[in-house]
Formats: structure tokens, C-alpha cells, sequence
């Protein structure tokens, strides 16, 4: 697994090499280290700060300065989504202040992979390439929140599992009438309970 490692830290090490103010942002992390829990995967992958480089290993005994945990997809969205790093869906241990920083840094990253495509694609099949990946990203969230309401329409009228709002509503004011009911019993046995 060690070895799978190689191919990221040389990818996360080509994308800072064209991003230079970002590269020199990360001396202030010097000798510091990330542990990420990929909660799905079993796995914590340590990210060590090493100057303005970065290196990566599975080494358990690694001290970690701030432990992230969260599914693996979830995790990948802190490239384009950094203030994710502090949602419901990621826990976050050890120095926040470090997780403020880090989320900075990942909000200032700017790596143009589509330059970086071209240069080995050349640009006829680069525009196209990206711009295939645009539209596939647009596709699978629309189809993802389609998918949700189809499930959820379909909970409710065919299956008949899930309440409409109609149902809700009609519960919570059975269940108001109950309560009040219950508290005029209550009352009634309590007056009883004096006359005799």
C-alpha cells in the first residue's frame, strides 16, 4: 500500500510546483504532520510537512498534529470545497487553529489542471477532454439530486413507506389531541382522588 503512495505525493508535488505562492505557504507547516482517517477505507494516510514539500506514508506511529476523519469522497471534496473541512461529515482532532490554516491554504490553492493537460494532450484534445469532465460532474449532480427525488417520490406514493407532509401533519395533530386529552385525564383523576 506503501508503494501506491509514490504516484499522490509526486501528483501533489507536480500541482504545487505550478502554484509557487502556495508551495511557499507551506514553510509555516514545517516538520508538522496530518493524519487522514479514511473512515470507508481503513486507512490513515500521514501527510508531513518537510519544508515546502510534502511527503506521505502509512507509518502508524507518525505524531500527528491534527487527525481528520471522514469517507473517502467526502475527504476529496476538500479540493474544491475547503470550507467542507469544518462540515458535519468530517471530524476534526487535535489543533484547529492548524485546520484553519490548512483550510486557507486550500482555499488559495489554484492549479490550473487544464494548462497541465494540454501539455500533454496539446491543446486540440485538451479543451475538449476538460470540458468532457465538466459536463460529466454537471451530469452525475443533477442525476445524483434526480435520483433523491425519484427515491423519495416513490417512498411516498408507490411504495407508501415514507408519510407526505399531509400525513405528518395530520399525525403531530393527533398526537397534540392525545396529549391534551391525556392532561385533562390526568386532571379529572387528580380532582377525584381529592373528593373521595
Amino acid at each position: 500500500m506503501a508503494g501506491l503512495l509514490t504516484p499522490f505525493e509526486l501528483a501533489l508535488s507536480a500541482a504545487l510546483s505550478h502554484d509557487p505562492e502556495s508551495q511557499s505557504k507551506l514553510i509555516q507547516f514545517d516538520q508538522r504532520c496530518i493524519a487522514i482517517d479514511i473512515s470507508d477505507m481503513n486507512n490513515v494516510i500521514h501527510v508531513h510537512f518537510i519544508q515546502d514539500k510534502l511527503a506521505l506514508s502509512l507509518d502508524a506511529n507518525s505524531d500527528a498534529d491534527l487527525t481528520i476523519t471522514g469517507k473517502a469522497l467526502t475527504l476529496a471534496k476538500l479540493g474544491s470545497d475547503p470550507d467542507s473541512l469544518f462540515s458535519a461529515d468530517i471530524d476534526i482532532h487535535g489543533d484547529v487553529q492548524f485546520a484553519k490554516q490548512l483550510r486557507d491554504l486550500l482555499d488559495g490553492f489554484d492549479f490550473d489542471w487544464e494548462a497541465q493537460l494540454a501539455r500533454v494532450t496539446g491543446d486540440t484534445l485538451a479543451y475538449p477532454i476538460a470540458h468532457g469532465v465538466r459536463q460529466f460532474g454537471r451530469w452525475a449532480k443533477d442525476s445524483h439530486q434526480s435520483m433523491q427525488l425519484n427515491v423519495a417520490e416513490y417512498l411516498k406514493e408507490e411504495a407508501l413507506i415514507l408519510p407526505d407532509q399531509s400525513q405528518v401533519n395530520a399525525f403531530l395533530s393527533d398526537v397534540d389531541t392525545l396529549r391534551a386529552d391525556a392532561e385533562r385525564l390526568e386532571a379529572r383523576i387528580a380532582r377525584l382522588k381529592k373528593t373521595s
